[in-house]
């Protein structure tokens, strides 16, 4: 792995790349609070067996990259964002590949430069809005802002040790590569081991995806053909709302392929980073 940073209209984009520069590129783009470190298991398989270049890079805010102000934030924009990296790294088209939000982002980006876009692969996300679970459409970035700092707090820990204590339970498995992956999205305050994405940011991207739900981006994508591959898990908590959004999706996208991983958590890409790998691998290097 090699890692660098790009600048991008004086703002920096902290990025990790696998692989060899003139194989297929795949740009990985990570869920809230994560960075481009967690591709690291997916690299390895996606670069060896499928002859991928892996490029993930932190997105703004999250780990090594800079805040950026709040506007910047909306899907639309980390899009825009997305097509300036590929740009600057001299790239025609990338398979692109959301984990969560970063599913959400791809959306964005696969509707607005489908000429960009060699395929789409979204990670359990990218199927499921806002008002799908109740969120609030009408609250201001300032109330986005107050969620985000509770939900930071929620996701602080005591030590290092109680993170990563919580960490391996949650994802019944741990490695030195998912230890490293974990940390980077951490920092040390006042004490405390907390998410390096700070409750502005965070506040700004839920305000942005309420603004521009994904269901939007769906009749774009199937206008330009773009293959899609939604690889699930279940949301033992909300079944019901999960099973409409996928309906929704399905009838949105009729040509998409629509996996699913029935053990898996929310965080595939930790939980079954192989059987992970080899869906992304196969349908982006087709």
């Amino acid at each position: 792995m090699k890692s660098f940073t790009v600048d991008l209209d004086g703002r920096s984009l902290f990025v990790c790349e696998w692989g060899e520069s003139g194989s297929p590129a795949l740009l990985y783009w990570d869920g809230l609070s994560g960075c481009g470190l967690h591709a690291n298991e997916l690299a390895v398989v996606l670069t060896k067996e499928h002859g991928l270049r892996v490029i993930a890079p932190d997105p703004p805010g999250h780990g090594r990259s800079g805040a950026f102000p709040p506007e910047a934030y909306r899907p639309s924009a980390l899009a825009e964002l997305a097509a300036r990296l590929i740009a600057d790294l001299g790239l025609d088209r990338v398979a692109f590949v959301g984990f969560s939000w970063g599913a959400r982002v791809g959306c964005s980006f696969a509707a607005r430069f489908p000429e960009l876009t060699a395929s789409l692969t979204l990670i359990d996300g990218g199927y499921i809005d806002p008002a799908d679970v109740g969120a609030d459409l009408t609250a201001d970035l300032a109330a986005c802002v107050a969620d985000a700092r509770d939900e930071i707090e929620e996701d602080s820990f005591a030590s290092w040790d109680a993170y990563f204590a919580f960490e391996r339970e949650s994802l019944g498995r741990w490695t030195p590569a998912l230890e490293a992956a974990h940390r980077a999205t951490m920092r040390e305050l006042d004490g405390r081991v907390v998410p390096t994405l700070e409750p502005e940011a965070l506040g700004a991207i839920k305000h942005g995806g309420r603004r521009e739900p994904v269901t939007e981006s769906y009749a774009p994508i199937a206008a330009a053909g773009v293959p899609v591959l939604l690889v699930m898990a279940p949301e033992p908590d909300v079944p019901e709302v999960a099973e409409m959004a996928v309906e929704r999706f399905r009838k949105a996208l009729p040509d998409a392929r629509v996996e699913s991983i029935p053990e898996g958590i929310h965080d595939l890409v930790s939980y079954a980073p192989a059987q992970v790998a080899e869906l992304v691998g196969t349908f982006a290097a087709a």
